[in-house]
């Protein structure tokens, strides 16, 4: 919620898949923003892992991608959140998921932190921590959209 204003003051028009607590299907995300005729889709979320992987060693911020053409999105967005977040880096990465491969524009999908991390859990529940994350997916957006016009595009 809090990237939202950050992207409306900007100038951009928010389609948000979910505004209150509940699921939406991750199928009906992207057909939401393929009817909404976007031209980026960012899935945010908070990390976890299975039991018997240690969080402790293994955590991060990480950004997702799917389509070759998403891959710099997720480049500028990964900088932006290791930037303003300050965790480990876990990279970007390539995955087969759901919300970042069913657009044809580019999609990624955002693992600000780990939300299984009580200290990450607690830091995530305060408004400052919520703008860091924002932030960063806001900078790396804005950077991409910038290289768009460069010379030498991405």
């Amino acid at each position: 919620e809090a990237l939202k204003p950050m992207l409306e003051r900007e100038g951009a028009t928010v389609v948000m898949t979910r505004t209150a607590a509940g699921a939406v299907a991750l199928g009906a995300r992207p057909i939401m923003a393929r009817r909404a005729d976007a031209d980026v889709f960012v899935s945010i979320h908070l990390n976890a892992h299975p039991d018997g992987v240690n969080p402790y060693i293994t955590s991060g911020s990480g950004t997702y991608y799917f389509y070759d053409h998403s891959a710099a999105l997720a480049r500028f967005v990964q900088a932006g959140l290791v930037r303003w977040m300050g965790l480990r880096d876990l990279g970007v990465n390539y995955d087969n998921l759901a919300v970042a491969r069913a657009t044809w524009f580019p999609s990624i999908l955002c693992e600000g932190a780990f939300v299984i991390l009580p200290d990450q859990e607690a830091a995530l529940r305060t408004p400052e921590f919520q703008s860091r994350y924002a932030i960063g997916i806001l900078e790396g957006l804005e950077q991409w959209f910038r290289s768009l016009a460069a010379p030498g595009r991405p």
